[in-house]
């Protein structure tokens, strides 16, 4: 089979077309996931309102603006 250059020109269009989507959709996906994983991170004070990102594994973090105890993790009270 002989390639022709209109027919090679068509498959490079047809694949960048393909193409594209599929890297979109891989790094939407994947900047959703880190987006994820810094919200999980996130800590806002009960008392003050301070933003902080902690990582640990603890159930109780203190602020670094006021010392309160606060509770992470999707169970915590906003009140």
């Amino acid at each position: 089979m002989e390639l022709k250059l209109a027919d090679f020109v068509l498959y490079i269009v047809v694949g960048c077309f393909l193409l594209v989507p599929v890297i979109a959709v891989i790094s939407r996906t994947l900047h959703a996931k880190v987006e994820r994983r810094a919200l999980a991170n996130r800590v806002i004070c009960r008392l003050c309102l301070h933003a902080f990102e902690d990582s640990s594994h603890v159930k109780t973090v203190h602020c670094p603006a006021c010392g309160a105890n606060n509770e992470k993790g999707p169970g915590r009270r906003l009140g």
